[in-house]
């Protein structure tokens, strides 16, 4: 059992936070990890398997198991820099589910652009047209950057490797006329920025979807960043049927992740059903 006064256990947290740095973990990685170790120790003075196995059971009681299964990694990770794999508690086994859900739908999509534009909102309307094209994670969309729009794609480091996220050519030439004015504006070399000028959080991006969806009468369940990476690789795949390439462009480690945008959603999957027992 591992006792820590206050300045011991910020230390260690800063250390902590210095050797997932040196392992190249990505920012929203370490940004989480760290919110739940700081969490465990709101709760717990002390950091040992009991309390780790009561943690775990009082997470149980008011998340969802991936939530909790994402905290208990970050701390088990903890546990094995601070030199006590002894602590360490098994995971959340969640089903991996065999279709997609939540996803936002085409004309939904469609009809959050038309609002946004109809309402002058430029920004918005450029932010979720590149959201949606791009297929970009949240935490890379964040990085987009100028240079993007002049090759057509940007490159970064994520999830431990190299990262290129194609802009289509349609979209930059749609949306030149709006950036050379933005960027005459704004001293930045970043494509979306908050109004302070800086870059957007992900759950900036994430308030701002869920506002607008609510003002213009869309689904609360897919008003999330998301749901248009889900959109982009449904919308790709009805035109392009290479589940590899679709792989890459999305940054999955192969196709089996992928895999899961060739079947149908629950809610698609019974309409279907319906329709072919109606006789």
């Amino acid at each position: 059992m591992t006792e820590r006064s206050g300045e011991t256990m910020e230390e260690e947290i800063e250390a902590f936070r210095m050797y997932l740095m040196d392992q190249e973990r990505s920012e929203n990685t370490i940004s989480t990890y760290i919110w739940s170790i700081r969490i465990f120790f709101r709760q717990y003075p002390e950091i040992s398997r009991e309390n780790m196995l009561e943690f775990k059971r009082q997470q149980l009681e008011q998340w969802r198991p991936k939530t909790v299964n994402n905290r208990v990694v970050a701390l088990n990770q903890f546990c094995m820099f601070l030199g006590h794999p002894e602590y360490c508690v098994k995971g959340i086994r969640i089903h991996q589910s065999d279709s997609v859900e939540n996803v936002i739908s085409l004309a939904e999509y469609k009809q959050l652009l038309a609002g946004l534009k109809d309402d002058g909102n430029e920004r918005g309307y450029w932010l979720i047209s590149f959201l949606a094209h791009t297929g970009a994670r949240v935490s890379e969309f964040v990085r987009l950057t100028r240079d993007g729009l002049a090759v057509g794609y940007c490159e970064m480091w994520t999830k431990g490797k190299t990262r290129r996220i194609y802009i289509p050519q349609s979209l930059i030439r749609k949306s030149r006329t709006y950036f050379q004015r933005y960027f005459q504006e704004m001293n930045t070399d970043l494509l979306f920025v908050n109004r302070q000028g800086d870059r957007l959080s992900c759950a900036g991006v994430d308030s701002n979807i869920r506002r607008w969806a609510e003002k213009y009468g869309i689904r609360k369940e897919v008003a999330h960043p998301h749901a248009f990476r889900h959109l982009f690789a449904i919308e790709f795949l009805k035109r392009n049927s290479n589940i590899a390439l679709l792989a890459d462009l999305m940054g999955h480690s192969g196709v089996g992740t992928t895999s899961i945008y060739l079947k149908l959603s629950r809610e698609e999957q019974v309409r279907q059903f319906n329709d072919a027992s109606d006789w």
